[in-house]
């Protein structure tokens, strides 16, 4: 029986190969439209996985998790009391991301720094690449362990630095081990640490290792066996509502602790809102793609449905000679798969050609984003799956509708019955709504690109530097007076008109704050209200020119010494009161408690996060009375490259371990018309893919009806039907269908537009012009696709037609 089987197969196959040789034309399309399908399925899906599927790096990565206390970290005092007490923890550990400047040479470098317990590399199951990690006996505060990028791009790989000290914020560590590529560090994929420090208790962090109230630490733990999530994180709560009565300083937010897993999504909790375009536009992406894998299907079904009907006759004569229905149905599967292996193979390469550039498009972010984008075994079974799919949904239906056919009607050449048109009909109308709403998203997405050159962002980038600066943990307490200097400085600069500092600059990604703040005067029950914080300094909103529209600006008399101040936009100002906000008092979160500041200041709306978004209600604060250690400088200069070779040597001077990397402002905010770019591109591509597709079911599904009604039009003709009558009898069906499935794709895309409008700047999601220009280039792709069978339908002689008869 199964060789039997296995013999039938084997014979499908060869006949299959045998068709793609006898039928190049038609091959070459289906294998074509499968291979352009897959791929960018195929590409999508590699991203998808390197973000969410690749491994962490860590031995049994399932039973490691973290415990995420609330809205902030746990202080470490409270972690060494949780892992005493805990039964569910077979142990905890403590990281904390921080910017460290290694020194080499005169300029300092950036490097990403994870400070971590000394068990930390034991509890997650790392083993180093060469040399050793950190072990729990550790005492020394000096050492440092390299990441195996960073060992390899600045230090050329080279075995003999194990043992050798760098220079980090100023102070020698030993290099003792280097961790393998495939452990980052328990940080979103993408991201990385170059090194991993100690904490130091004495000097390096201070005031954040010993006072339980900053709760600055990520905190991971491996659970005990047979263990699970939701007891741990019910354990955790109870010994952190404890923590809380007995140290007064211990926030009771804190009790609402999560534990969840650090595999898949588990990595991005807690940066859902900052990381929510970013997800909203891979889903775009994969839906985009989605649709041109059916539109491809749907092709490639109905070129099935044309041979199969060709060949009825054939199929007829299997029938009468005894094959079943279901070995015709078998083989004309295994044909379509034949198509689809040799698709996929294709797509495959193809594959490898467009993820080649993607490192390209992410070089683009104004932060390094190292993505493992390659294929894998996932990607490999996803583009598998995805043969497998095309196979079936290309081929199930029209092998099912060939194997219904009637027998004798068949071998007398006659008709087979509506069947076959209605659902060529209905396949063709899918594939124009496909193609139609992808167009509307390319054309929304052009457009949307072109005028964001005319967005008006609130504020003035032009002939403005910017520098990120990044203190120590030592200076974080000095932080204020040291920016203060800094800023000073560079105002004294020549060519320097005025100059300010910002947490989070405007439209650049970086340091996104959300916070909630209640009003003074909301009684005994205040509502707590979600708005966007940033930390200023004075001069900053006159640096990029966003202007004071009541009150007044922060001074340096604004200090931890007097009373809380704030500055809020006009949009908070209207939502919060009425516009009438100077003098008015709202409670600000700072240092995990609540304090009152007073309004002095309303400043014009200016974007945020993306030029399409609606203006949030945004809030700042002075730095003076809200010291951190990472701002950014602007400075307006009307000498952009004099000023910047001073500001690089000033900084080297002030803070030689901030490592500020001085650029043009208008180079940081670029990536706020990324999405836009990426997305007009991506989309006018597919968009244009998906015409094309679409042209050809067109072509496709005119020339079946004229192929199958050839003595209809003779017998028309014979009775006196010009030509003109045989060209609307031909075109009025198949453009009725176009025009419904027209419809139905501008009023889905339409609709579906909308959970992506904040990527569109100054288009409606229903908008005119890109409705009337997707509507004439699919009408005008249906009309050209129909000249070539229209032309042979007016070129029926019904003489011909008649002797058939």
């Amino acid at each position: 029986m199964m060789l039997t089987f296995a013999s039938d197969v084997a014979q499908d196959l060869r006949y299959g190969l045998r068709l793609i040789r006898r039928t190049p034309g038609l091959s070459a399309i289906a294998i074509g439209t499968i291979a352009v399908a897959i791929a960018s399925n195929t590409a999508i899906f590699s991203l998808v996985n390197a973000l969410f599927f690749k491994p962490v790096g860590i031995a049994d990565a399932g039973r490691v998790v973290r415990v995420y206390p609330g809205e902030s970290g746990m202080s470490l005092p409270n972690l060494v009391d949780v892992r005493e007490r805990s039964t569910t923890f077979a142990d905890l550990v403590a990281q904390r991301s921080v910017t460290a400047a290694l020194m080499s040479g005169q300029a300092p470098t950036r490097v990403r720094a994870g400070i971590v317990t000394s068990n930390y590399f034991s509890t997650l199951g790392v083993a180093a690449l060469t040399g050793r990690p950190f072990l729990p006996s550790d005492v020394r505060t000096d050492l440092v362990v390299l990441g195996e990028t960073f060992w390899r791009t600045r230090f050329a790989a080279d075995a003999a630095i194990l043992g050798k000290t760098i220079a980090l914020d100023g102070r020698q560590s030993e290099v003792i081990g280097v961790m393998p590529r495939s452990f980052r560090g328990l940080v979103p994929p993408g991201f990385a640490f170059d090194v991993w420090l100690p904490i130091d208790s004495r000097e390096r962090e201070g005031r954040v290792v010993k006072d339980r109230s900053a709760a600055q630490f990520e905190v991971f733990g491996r659970l005990k066996p047979s263990i699970d999530a939701e007891a741990a994180a019910a354990e955790t709560r109870l010994l952190m509502q404890a923590l809380a009565t007995e140290h007064p300083e211990v926030s009771l937010r804190a009790s609402a602790t999560e534990v969840f897993a650090v595999t898949g999504v588990g990595l991005f909790r807690g940066l859902g809102k900052t990381l929510l375009p970013v997800f909203a536009f891979l889903a775009l992406l994969t839906i985009i793609a989605g649709c041109v894998l059916l539109i491809g299907c749907a092709n490639v079904a109905g070129l099935l449905i044309g041979r199969a009907v060709s060949r009825r006759r054939e199929l007829a004569v299997r029938l009468a000679l005894g094959a079943g229905r279901g070995r015709v149905i078998r083989q004309l599967v295994t044909e379509s798969a034949v198509l689809a292996i040799v698709g996929g193979v294709a797509g495959m390469v193809l594959t490898l050609w467009i993820t080649a550039f993607l490192p390209t498009l992410l070089g683009r972010l104004p932060f390094q984003l190292d993505l493992d984008i390659g294929l894998d075994r996932r990607v490999l079974a996803y583009a598998v799956v995805l043969t497998a799919c095309a196979a079936l949904l290309s081929g199930l239906v029209p092998a099912r509708r060939a194997s219904r056919t009637v027998v004798l009607t068949a071998l007398k050449d006659e008709s087979g019955g509506p069947g076959p048109h209605r659902l060529r009909h209905a396949l063709v109308i899918g594939q124009v709504l496909l193609c139609s709403m992808l167009l509307a998203w390319s054309l929304l997405f052009a457009r949307s690109l072109r005028n964001i050159a005319n967005v008006d962002p609130g504020f003035d980038s032009s002939q403005v530097l910017i520098a990120n600066l990044s203190l120590d943990d030592s200076q974080t307490n000095r932080s204020a007076a040291i920016f203060d200097d800094i800023q000073n400085r560079a105002a004294a600069l020549p060519g320097v008109d005025s100059t300010g500092m910002v947490f989070a600059l405007p439209l650049s990604l970086y340091g996104r704050q959300e916070y909630g703040v209640q009003r003074a005067d909301a009684g005994a029950s205040p509502e707590a209200l979600r708005v966007m914080g940033n930390t200023v300094t004075p001069g900053y909103f006159a640096t990029l020119r966003i202007p004071l529209k009541a009150g007044r600006d922060f001074t340096s008399r604004d200090d931890e010494r007097s009373p809380g101040v704030l500055i809020v936009n006009e949009t908070a100002a209207r939502r919060f009161w009425n516009g009438d906000a100077i003098g008015r008092r709202v409670r600000v979160p700072k240092r995990d408690e609540m304090v009152e500041v007073e309004v002095v200041g309303v400043v014009r709306d200016s974007k945020y996060w993306t030029l399409g978004e609606a203006i949030a209600p945004t809030f700042y604060l002075p730095l003076q009375q809200s010291p951190i250690r990472d701002m950014t400088l602007v400075v307006r200069t009307r000498d952009l490259g004099a000023t910047a070779a001073s500001l690089k040597h000033e900084l080297l001077v002030l803070a030689p371990t901030a490592a500020g990397d001085v650029k043009l402002m208008t180079e940081a905010v670029s990536v706020a018309v990324l999405p836009a770019q990426i997305g007009a591109v991506l989309t006018t591509a597919l968009g244009v893919i998906a015409v094309l597709l679409a042209a050809v079911g067109i072509y496709g599904l005119v020339s079946f009806t004229v192929a199958q009604r050839m003595r209809e039009i003779g017998i028309r003709k014979a009775v006196g039907a010009q030509t003109r009558d045989v060209v609307k009898f031909v075109l009025t069906g198949s453009l009725f269908r176009v025009g419904a499935g027209l419809a139905g794709g501008l009023l889905l895309g339409g609709l579906a537009a909308r959970a992506f409008s904040g990527f569109v700047v100054g288009v409606s999601t229903f908008d005119a012009v890109s409705s009337a220009t997707v509507a004439v280039v699919v009408m005008t792709s249906a009309a050209v696709a129909s000249v070539i069978p229209t032309l042979r339908a007016t070129r029926v002689d019904p003489i011909v037609t008649l002797r058939a008869e």
